[in-house]
């Protein structure tokens, strides 16, 4: 037996010897020492250690298996719903898109939004013009679509030109003349109708794709116009940037820009026709400078006007033998002026005609003018006065002779002065005299008296042209000189307002008959009416026609004679009374012939019984052609007030 005393081991371990127990208990000792060799050992502490991480891996272990399983399951689930979506996206991409009337209404919003942007970026142009454009424009797009559409409008200056497409041209006259009667215009012109081979069709608004754009319409045009077609948008060629021909002071007529005493001579043309330069330059009290030209281009031959206070000095030639000009100016003795020097050319205009200009301060030659009490300005030698007018006045009354194929350059000045030019004609030949090359603020008329008839005109070209000039047109019935008078309509008379009139033979264009009598008609009756023109010429001759009556038309609108000209008039819709219109033909350049129209029309007798009491004329439906038409229409702007 051993006996085994607890050691100080935290383990729990014992310390055994072996002893005797028998010989060491005593006697009284209440245990039988036989039961004490029945006793069991004590069994061994256990050890926690190694058990304890095996619990923990276990529980690691149980932990994973339910993620695993969570984890197979959620992709066995996304597997199965991305199979489902696949047939619902193809689904989706099969389905149709909005109703027909709804993708119809977006397609019309599009192209309002995109007519709203167009207006709007030419809106404060357009109200400063003091035009009503609202209801100018709402007077243009009130179209009747089922039988015109607009293509096309551009601006030129107070006109817009319509350009479109009709079912036939009764649909273009009455579109005019609704144009004219809504009262947003000064004046409706239809310039043209050509028939065209391709039939009318409605217009529909299609989309706006993103390669494609409006179709554009002119610089200094008007953008806004309902028209929803839209076209490809085409590469044109790359704009070349127009080369400036006039010098780098420009624009000097009216207005003077600042030359400096001492600085490098400016270089200035005479360009374009009738140029005229200004410079200004600060003169400081009691000093004296030389203004001076120089280094002319052949055909420039300058003249020098410089002026202060009242004084006005001048001088064509510098010296003999050049063209250059010279002045010199001294300030007056107590204080400083601005001193202004005006060029004018008494030689040719171009791109090419150049000349310096330049001012320096000089010693004076001359003994400086001595101070006056009342500060009178210096004595001043100018150069002998020139006569400003041109070389063939005076001619007010008395014309001066001009022969057939020369020109001449005039001026109007001084105030209120016209100019009158007489050319020897020959009968049964035709002749025209006709204005060029107008300065700024020349406007001019002329008027040709022949053998007790007069011809006459103010501007040969059509309004917005900003073109002045005038042109007249005559045949000779007998031999001798005629007169022509030319005033200018401005009013403005100065030294540079030039021109040049010139006088020619040109061929010779007659029309029979040389007016048209559509005779009277009733309210109603079928129209367009037709009436031929016989055109012919002394030779082959190039003609347009124009009209600016808004019932008359033509079925061409060039020519060669000979030729026959169709002239037709649309009743449809006249009022009951006299109407007159007319046809104009042109030709070599600035010709025009004008034949006269008229036509009268008759009420409409009524169709309802006799003794009723009532009077309702009836108008029929007119005949309309049934051929589709291409049409220009012009329409003046009406100003209002501000």
């Amino acid at each position: 037996m051993l006996w085994c005393s607890p050691a100080n081991d935290l383990y729990g371990e014992f310390d055994c010897d072996p002893v005797e127990l028998k010989n060491e208990v005593q006697t009284d000792s209440p245990f039988d020492l036989d039961e004490l060799d029945t006793l069991e050992e004590p069994e061994a502490p256990r050890q926690f250690g190694p058990m304890t991480l095996w619990l923990g891996v276990l529980g690691l272990a149980i932990l994973f298996i339910p993620l695993y399983l969570m984890s197979n399951t959620l992709g066995s689930e996304v597997t199965r719903l991305e199979t489902e979506l696949v047939p619902l996206q193809t689904a989706l991409a099969s389905t149709p898109g909005p109703p027909a009337q709804a993708q119809e209404l977006i397609v019309t919003l599009t192209a309002v939004h995109s007519q709203t942007d167009q207006m709007s970026a030419v809106l404060p142009t357009l109200e400063a013009e003091n035009v009503d454009w609202n209801a100018a424009m709402a007077a243009i797009n009130d179209v009747d679509e089922t039988g015109l559409a607009l293509t096309g409008i551009e601006q030129s200056g107070e006109q817009l030109i319509l350009r479109g497409r009709a079912l036939n041209d009764g649909f273009v006259t009455d579109y005019a003349r609704q144009l004219e009667n809504s009262g947003q215009f000064a004046q409706v012109v239809i310039q043209s109708i050509a028939q065209v081979a391709v039939p009318f069709q409605s217009p529909t608004p299609t989309p706006l794709l993103p390669s494609e754009t409006a179709t554009p319409v002119a610089t200094n045009t008007v953008a806004a116009t309902a028209v929803p077609t839209r076209v490809p948008a085409t590469t044109g060629p790359t704009a070349t940037p127009t080369a400036q021909l006039t010098d780098d002071y420009e624009w000097d007529d009216t207005r003077a820009k600042p030359i400096f005493v001492g600085a490098p001579a400016q270089l200035h043309n005479f360009y374009p026709n009738f140029d005229l330069d200004h410079v200004v330059f600060l003169a400081k009290v009691g000093r004296t400078y030389e203004i001076s030209t120089d280094f002319l281009a052949p055909g420039v031959d300058t003249f020098l006007t410089v002026s202060y206070d009242g004084v006005v000095l001048e001088n064509d030639d510098a010296a003999l033998g050049t063209l250059a000009s010279s002045v010199t100016v001294q300030a007056p003795p107590d204080r400083d002026v601005e001193i202004l020097v005006r060029v004018t050319n008494r030689g040719v205009y171009g791109p090419e005609q150049w000349y310096d200009l330049q001012v320096l301060e000089v010693v004076p030659t001359t003994p400086t003018p001595t101070i006056t009490p009342t500060n009178a300005p210096p004595t001043v030698t100018p150069s002998p006065t020139v006569d400003l007018r041109d070389p063939y006045e005076p001619n007010d009354i008395d014309p001066n002779p001009i022969a057939v194929g020369e020109a001449q350059i005039h001026n109007f000045y001084p105030n209120g002065d016209l100019d009158k030019v007489g050319f020897l004609v020959k009968n049964g030949r035709f002749y025209q005299i006709l204005t060029s090359q107008l300065g700024v603020g020349v406007d001019t008329a002329v008027t040709v008296n022949f053998n007790g008839q007069a011809w006459s005109n103010d501007d040969y070209d059509v309004p917005g042209s900003g073109n002045f000039a005038s042109a007249v047109c005559f045949a000779a019935e007998a031999d001798g000189t005629a007169v022509a008078t030319i005033s200018n309509v401005g009013q403005q008379f100065d030294p540079s307002k030039n021109y040049f009139v010139s006088v020619h033979e040109v061929p010779f264009l007659t029309v029979d008959p040389e007016a048209l009598d559509f005779g009277a008609l009733v309210q109603g009756s079928p129209s367009p009416l037709t009436q031929a023109v016989q055109i012919e010429g002394t030779e082959p001759l190039d003609w347009e026609v124009t009209t600016e009556t808004p019932w008359l038309s033509t079925d061409l609108i060039t020519g060669t004679t000979p030729a026959t000209l169709n002239v037709f008039a649309d009743i449809s819709g006249l009022a009951v009374g006299t109407h007159e219109g007319e046809i104009t033909l042109a030709w070599a350049s600035f010709c025009r012939q004008t034949i006269p129209v008229t036509i009268k029309i008759d009420p409409a007798q009524s169709e309802l019984p006799a003794g009723n009491g009532r009077f309702s004329p009836v108008a029929k439906v007119a005949q309309r052609q049934s051929e589709a038409v291409e049409f220009v229409i012009i329409v003046t702007l009406k100003s209002v007030e501000p």
